[in-house]
């Protein structure tokens, strides 16, 4: 992981780095046992959430992300909300908590209205 500090800081960096195709630096940030959940998924270690990353960005033409807020404690949690920006389907609002492990995200659970991609517009 960078030098990043805190966990509100750590979910900042990865999701800058994610969203704009930096997977390599994306994956500093993570425990090679992250957990993700989301409306449309669960996925188990880093390599196949590096790969669904790469995939959900390919997918909907993924540019980058708004953060809008991003909160935490000293060690443990982060929530962020942020705009993912697409072409594919313009801004999608989501929310994220992340949980750490000695400095690394060890899971990602994911919320946002994933109505306008199931509806495939």
């Amino acid at each position: 992981m960078t030098n990043q500090t805190t966990p509100a800081a750590v979910a900042r960096a990865f999701t800058d780095a994610w969203t704009t195709g930096d997977l390599d630096t994306a994956a500093t940030y993570l425990t090679d046992d992250i957990v993700f959940d989301g409306p449309l998924g669960h996925v188990e270690g880093k390599t196949a959430y590096l790969e669904s990353l790469r995939g959900l960005s390919n997918a909907m033409g993924v540019t980058g992300a708004r953060v809008l807020a991003a909160y935490g404690d000293d060690a443990t949690q982060a929530l962020i909300m942020y705009e993912l920006l697409t072409d594919r389907y313009g801004a999608l609002t989501c929310a994220k908590l992340f949980t750490f492990r000695d400095g690394a995200i060890a899971s990602d659970c994911l919320t946002f209205d994933s109505y306008p991609v199931r509806q495939g517009s």
